[in-house]
C-alpha cells in the first residue's frame, strides 16, 4: 500500500473511531419515553446525593472525618458517575411534562459533558483511594476535589436551585 493510501485509510479509521466515541443522543419519541429517561437519570443523581451527604457533613465539620466511609461512598459514586453520560443518551428537551434540572448544554456540548462526568468518576476514584489509605488529610483534599468536579458540571449543565 502506498503512502497516500495508508494516510487515507488511517484518516478513515480515525474518523470512524471519533464517530463511535461521540455518539449523538437520540431524541425521546414521546413524553412517556422522556419521563422514563428523566426518572432514570434522576435516580442516579439521588443516589450520588445520598452518598455525598455524610461526606459533606465531614467537610463542614458537622461529623468527624471517617476515611472508611469515604472509601466506600466514593467508590460507589465512581461507578454511578461512570453512568452519567449514558443516562443522557436520550434528549428530553422538547418534552416539558416531567420536571428536570438538565440544561440544553448537555446535548449541545455532549463531548464536554461526558468529559466532566468522566472526570467526576476519576476524582471519586481518587477519593476512594485516599479513604482506603486511612489518611484523613489526604481524604479531605480528595473530597474537596471531588466536590469541585461535581460543581464544574453543575455550573454548566444543571439549572440552579431557586
Amino acid at each position: 500500500m502506498n503512502r497516500v493510501n495508508r494516510i487515507g485509510v488511517a484518516t478513515a479509521i480515525a474518523t470512524l473511531c471519533a464517530i463511535a466515541g461521540v455518539q449523538a443522543a437520540t431524541v425521546a419519541a414521546s413524553q412517556a419515553d422522556a419521563t422514563t429517561a428523566i426518572k432514570a437519570r434522576q435516580a442516579i443523581f439521588k443516589e450520588i446525593k445520598d452518598l455525598n451527604d455524610p461526606m459533606g457533613k465531614m467537610l463542614k465539620r458537622q461529623a468527624p472525618m471517617d476515611p472508611a466511609v469515604v472509601a466506600v461512598n466514593a467508590a460507589k459514586i465512581q461507578v454511578l458517575a461512570g453512568k452519567i453520560a449514558a443516562a443522557f443518551a436520550v434528549d428530553t428537551r422538547k418534552f416539558k411534562g416531567t420536571e428536570s434540572a438538565a440544561l440544553d448544554g448537555i446535548w449541545n456540548s455532549e463531548a464536554d459533558f461526558k468529559t466532566k462526568a468522566d472526570n467526576l468518576a476519576s476524582l471519586a476514584g481518587d477519593a476512594a483511594a485516599a479513604g482506603k489509605s486511612g489518611d484523613a488529610g489526604a481524604t479531605q483534599k480528595a473530597l474537596i476535589a471531588m466536590g469541585k468536579g461535581c460543581g464544574n458540571c453543575h455550573d454548566n449543565y444543571k439549572a440552579s436551585d431557586k
